[in-house]
């Protein structure tokens, strides 16, 4: 093996990695997904081969606007009308849950 190689990286725990993704995962299928997440670390490493110096950083994958609407003011609902769709009523007032 010569120094530029670097050592193979350890064999992958299955069972540590299944334990901090609370996954329960049987024994029979410890191998197959050993095999399957090594053959995603070398797909990950592969792409540290590639040159992206001239490649912009993006803070998303598509070129989107904030969909948002303007805050205006609207008309009032009557109170029957929020009666009618209240989780509860308590006299005039609407009763909501607790917010903590």
């Amino acid at each position: 093996m010569s120094s530029d190689t670097p050592p193979p990286p350890p064999p992958i725990d299955v069972r540590k990695v299944a334990r901090l993704a609370r996954l329960r995962v049987a024994d029979a299928d410890l191998a197959p997904l050993a095999a399957e997440l090594a053959s995603i670390l070398d797909h990950a490493k592969g792409l540290e081969e590639l040159d992206l110096a001239t490649v912009e950083p993006l803070s998303h994958a598509a070129d989107l606007e904030a969909a948002l609407a303007q805050d205006v003011a609207g008309g009032e609902l009557p109170h029957e009308a929020l009666e009618a769709i209240a989780p509860e009523m308590d006299g005039p007032y609407i009763r909501v849950p607790k917010v903590l």
